[in-house]
Parts: structure tokens; C-alpha cells; sequence
């Protein structure tokens, strides 16, 4: 009779953790990127005025246009990373009489410091350490010259006009 209890319980408990958002250590979760990443450079580009193709050009297609309100683009992005917190960013321009005119929203400031984890952070670390190192000549041994053995030397013709002996 008690194992029926006990089993029940298991069940409905393994059932519960599979659907929550538990992590279970050692577990492998893939990084999610969904939207638009708009970076400070591709908004720097912007300028009033510009027509709708000349804006999908620039940042290419919005994440959403609501049908009911044509004028707004929404450029929305959200990344979940394995490892990490979620990170999401909401740009909305405005368009009036047919042309750009501002936006609203701001930029993810360090998106790649915010996205990556902390053994990839130490990896570039390594890397920058590297391209140091070999940018960085290592100063030859100091050793001793000596001067040329003129018998091994091949000697120049003092005229130019004779061949070498």
C-alpha cells in the first residue's frame, strides 16, 4: 500500500520540475536569440527624411508592424542565453507622412559582454593575451660581433669597369 503513494507522489513531482523552469546542473541549455539586434552605429545612420525602403536598407526588416498603426516599426530583440540573463532590447520608429523621423528605445549597452558567458569572456581574454605576445618581438641575445674575416669575404672591384679577381 505505501508504494502507491510514494509512486504518485514521484510522478507528479518528476512531472511538475520537467515543465518548470528549474536548471539542473550539468545540464546543456542552447543560447536563443529571437528579433532584430540594432546596434548605436546602424541608428547613427538614420536620417529624417529617409524613405521606408531606405530604413529596411539601413536595419533591415521590423520584428513588427502593427496593422492598425503602419507608422511604427518595431525593431524588438530578446536573447536567452544557456547561462545568464535574459537580455532584450525595443526600438520603435516613427514614421510621418511616409518618411523616418525619430525613434524611441535604447541601444544594449556592451551586447557581447551581457551575451557571452564567462568561460567565453576568458577565452577572448586569452586570445587578446596572445596577439600581444606576437605582436611584441622578444628582443634578440645580446652577442658578440665579430669583424668579417676578409678571406671569406668576397671582395668588390675597385673599378666598376673590371671584373673581380
Amino acid at each position: 500500500m505505501p508504494r502507491i503513494p510514494v509512486a504518485l507522489i514521484l510522478t507528479t513531482l518528476l512531472t511538475v520540475t520537467g515543465c518548470s523552469s528549474l536548471r539542473f546542473p550539468g545540464v546543456y541549455r542552447i543560447d536563443i536569440p529571437q528579433g532584430n539586434f540594432v546596434t548605436e552605429e546602424m541608428l547613427g545612420e538614420l536620417q529624417p527624411g529617409m524613405s521606408p525602403e531606405q530604413v529596411r536598407f539601413v536595419l533591415g526588416a521590423p520584428t513588427l508592424v502593427d496593422p492598425f498603426t503602419p507608422d511604427k516599426w518595431f525593431y524588438l530583440m530578446t536573447y536567452r542565453p544557456g547561462k545568464g540573463d535574459n537580455v532584450s532590447q525595443q526600438i520603435v520608429l516613427h514614421f510621418e507622412n511616409g518618411s523616418y523621423s525619430r525613434h524611441e528605445g535604447e541601444v544594449i549597452d556592451d551586447f557581447r559582454k551581457k551575451t557571452s558567458s564567462q568561460q567565453d569572456r576568458e577565452l577572448q581574454r586569452k586570445l587578446e593575451e596572445r596577439k600581444r605576445e606576437d605582436v611584441s618581438p622578444e628582443p634578440a641575445p645580446a652577442t658578440q660581433q665579430q669583424a668579417p674575416d676578409p678571406e671569406t669575404q668576397p671582395q668588390e672591384p675597385s673599378d666598376p669597369g673590371q671584373p673581380a679577381a
